[in-house]
């Protein structure tokens, strides 16, 4: 018994000290994380370069796997976000529409039909569709001829009363041109509301340009003032967009060189609805479906008999081309949409930013410590800070019903998207999946990273009132990421001493 005694006082005594011996050593390999102090003096050093001499820009990199701030700077200062404000509109699309909606587009008739012919008016309602392109229209119209339909007596009428008619946000420019991005918005939309212009040399000099215009509708008009130039003749060739009121005309003037190859150029349109009504009814031509009415805007009757329901691939291909190419259109429509099904039609965008509003509320946001006027980031008053960013990417992040949507629609560092050519041929840019914001003297980077040793970071990096060329500040950023990606606490032959 005594022996017993003795054993058993032996092993209480050697289980204390081993416990005293086990925490210093503990202690130690938590303060001798080496990769951390080095990793922050390179991120400061990066951030003195001379682009960023204003010292207006934040930064916050969080460790998403530990729950603390690796770095950070100004992160909870406001900024201009640009395209980064695609960021909030993403994850409140996925949270209240969720991944698998699907926009439809409806088509209704106040007639009859009888056999393969549609006596009567057809209607076609937009529910604000951000992709119904050409590949859809097909469908739709070879939809429509296998009812069978071979015939409309009636009208084609556009209803596009799901949005309000406010084409463009209030707080955008006020006089803009037909730059695609700046397309305006429409419950009842075609192809982003943009048209493409391909001009091509004549055949001789002083020769007009052959010009194609596509699609090719009653809508669009062509007057081509340009000419074919001889080789090594300095040229400007002007393409723009002119509303005719009722109709567009694509301008073309200047000059092409006779060597120069083919140009295309995307340019907005005006009025969404007649745009669309003018491809239905070219569509409906090249299937056979007659018709001989007119083509114009109202509203669906009451009594009207629906016909059938188109819908659009689902919201989570959507946000691909958001993201990945950041598409102003496709967000815009999207914080309508949100607005007009979380409070009802018509969708507006004051709806939509309601509905962001009570988002930012649930992560412990006040109205007040933020600014967000539209879904795209394209508005100049727009500020957010690097803190609310990651707290987005956060809440994102331990959303399993949300993230593989999320995270697979952002950009692939040297992969795809518009930053297919950032960090191209590096080790481990995969790892990267970013939203990048672009508006002049205005660079912005989120989203996450994966260090090299595993570790899963949120990031975001805003950048204002920049002192050099947006090409210079994106290798600046990419540096920063360079960075992340080779993190490591304790790098590779490190010695923790005890």
């Amino acid at each position: 018994m005594k022996i017993f005694r003795q054993k058993a006082i032996l092993i209480i005594v050697l289980h204390a000290l081993g416990s005293y011996l086990a925490t210093p050593l503990l202690a130690n390999a938590e303060t001798n994380e080496k990769g951390v102090p080095l990793f922050q003096k390179k991120i400061k050093k990066l951030l003195s370069n001379s682009c960023l001499r204003k010292n207006n820009f934040g930064i916050k990199i969080y460790s998403l796997d530990r729950g603390e701030s690796l770095f950070e700077l100004r992160d909870k200062q406001l900024f201009i976000p640009a395209s980064n404000s695609k960021i909030l509109t993403t994850a409140i699309a996925l949270e209240t529409l969720g991944p698998n909606y699907r926009f439809p587009t409806r088509l209704f008739t106040d007639g009859t039909l009888k056999g393969d012919v549609l006596e009567g008016n057809l209607y076609i309602k937009g529910y604000g569709d951000p992709k119904f392109v050409t590949e859809q229209m097909w469908l739709l119209v070879n939809e429509l001829k296998n009812l069978p339909l071979k015939k409309i007596t009636g009208n084609i009428i556009g209803d596009d009363s799901f949005f309000d008619n406010q084409k463009r946000v209030k707080t955008w420019i006020k006089n803009p041109g037909a730059q695609a991005y700046e397309a305006p918005l429409g419950a009842l939309s075609f192809n982003f509301n943009t048209v493409q212009a391909y001009v091509s040399p004549g055949h001789k000099a002083g020769s007009k340009p052959k010009i194609v215009i596509e699609p090719d509708t009653e809508y669009i008009t062509l007057d081509n003032q340009a000419r074919t130039l001889k080789p090594g003749t300095r040229n400007r060739l002007i393409v723009n967009r002119v509303d005719q009121k009722g109709f567009d005309e694509i301008a073309v003037s200047g000059g092409i060189r006779l060597n120069h190859p083919r140009a295309q150029y995307f340019l907005n349109i005006t009025d969404p609805t007649q745009y669309t009504l003018s491809v239905l009814k070219k569509y409906l031509g090249h299937v056979d479906i007659q018709f001989r009415g007119k083509v114009e805007k109202g509203r669906v009757p009451e009594a009207a008999t629906k016909i059938l329901t188109h819908e659009s691939e689902p919201l989570s291909l959507a946000l691909k081309g958001l993201n990945k190419f950041s598409n102003n259109f496709v967000a815009e429509q999207i914080i309508k949409t949100i607005g007009a099904e979380k409070f009802g039609p018509p969708g507006t965008t004051l709806k939509g930013l309601k509905a962001l509003e009570e988002y930012l509320m649930e992560l412990g946001y006040r109205p007040d410590q933020y600014k967000v006027l539209d879904g795209s980031g394209l508005s100049r008053q727009n500020r957010l800070s690097p803190q609310i960013i990651v707290d987005v990417l956060r809440h994102v992040k331990n959303d399993l019903g949300v993230y593989p949507e999320f995270v697979s629609a952002l950009g692939v560092m040297g992969v795809d998207g518009n930053v297919k050519n950032r960090m191209r041929g590096m080790e481990g840019s995969g790892r990267a999946r970013v939203k990048t914001g672009t508006l002049n003297f205005v660079s912005a980077l989120s989203g996450y990273f994966q260090s090299k040793d595993g570790e899963s970071f949120a990031f975001s990096i805003l950048m204002n009132g920049l002192k050099c060329s947006n090409s210079r500040v994106k290798r600046l950023q990419d540096q920063i990421i360079r960075e992340g990606l080779n993190f490591q606490r304790i790098p590779t032959g490190s010695i923790i001493s005890e």
